[in-house]
């Protein structure tokens, strides 16, 4: 096959295709960086372009193979389809979706759920213990009891649950292990 032979404006529409399909997958696979200033979206950012090539090789493909309109015009309605289609996503994407995460309100609770520490002082089934760990390159203490009510001697490696009302709720790090194990 001579490059003559590639180079028709249907392997060109199918290369655009690919290029927005590597782009989207890279997107996937590395993600967007994501800030606390970053109030909207950019409408030129990797997903958007990779779905912008996707969309313009896919309608340029079909136009040009079960068409006969000419290649100027082809061009011109792919890329004005895709551009359509990454305005309206542009659009859903400001409208709906990043005021909707940004109303989000996380539940302090949760905010060291799955942090590893250690019991510090022994839990018992009727007083609370506490427990030691670390977090941001700090170390804390904090009184602590056993989700399931149960003992826990000291120097035992525990998992925190959840934090409530200055409260460490937490579950032995073996029982926790075993779970992950059996997935």
């Amino acid at each position: 096959m001579t490059f003559a032979e590639l180079a028709t404006p249907r392997a060109a529409f199918l290369g655009a295709i690919l290029l927005g399909l590597i782009l989207g997958v890279r997107a996937m696979i590395i993600g967007l960086a994501r800030t606390q200033e970053q109030l909207r979206a950019s409408m030129f950012n990797l997903p958007t372009i990779g779905g912008w090539f996707t969309l313009f090789g896919f309608v340029g493909y079909l136009l040009d193979r079960y068409t006969s309109l000419g290649l100027m015009t082809v061009v011109i309605i792919a890329a004005l389809a895709a551009l359509a289609a990454a305005g309206g996503v542009y659009a859903l994407i400001n409208g709906w979706a990043l005021p909707s995460a940004a109303r989000d309100v996380e539940d302090e609770r949760y905010v060291l759920q799955g942090h590893i520490g250690t019991v510090s002082l022994a839990i018992g089934t009727d007083h609370d213990g506490e427990i030691s760990y670390s977090h941001d390159a700090s170390a804390y203490t904090t009184p602590a009891r056993a989700i399931d009510g149960r003992s826990i001697e000291i120097g035992t490696e525990i998992v925190i649950e959840r934090i409530e009302n200055g409260v460490a709720f937490v579950e032995l790090w073996s029982v926790i292990e075993k779970q992950l194990e059996m997935e």
